[in-house]
């Protein structure tokens, strides 16, 4: 292993850490934290510039809980969402939009 892949392992480490770390302020923050009790199995994927959120579409209220997190995340972040069907499940592509820096 060269420098540089020693960096880059070193890099995913600490955002893997910083994950970890800020889980469930992250899941309550993206999905809501009264959402989160309504879920009984989902997938969460953060990145920076999108958000997936896939949840099985044999749940009980799946369209109602998707439709409030897209809510949610609308009126928080300005961004736009895309729901569309993923195998077994029903998946929200939330779009963080640009932002300066």
């Amino acid at each position: 292993m060269d420098q540089n892949d020693s960096k880059k392992t070193d890099i995913f480490g600490e955002v893997d850490k910083y994950l970890k770390e800020k889980e469930q302020f992250i899941k309550e923050s993206v999905i809501g934290s009264r959402i989160i009790n309504e879920l009984e199995e989902y997938i969460l994927d953060v990145g920076l510039k999108k958000t997936y959120l896939c949840v099985p579409n044999d749940q009980e209220n799946v369209f109602d809980v998707l439709t409030e997190v897209t809510k949610n995340f609308i009126q928080a972040y300005g961004g736009t969402a895309v729901i569309y069907p993923k195998e077994d499940k029903i998946c929200l592509e939330l779009i963080t939009p640009k932002r300066g820096v």
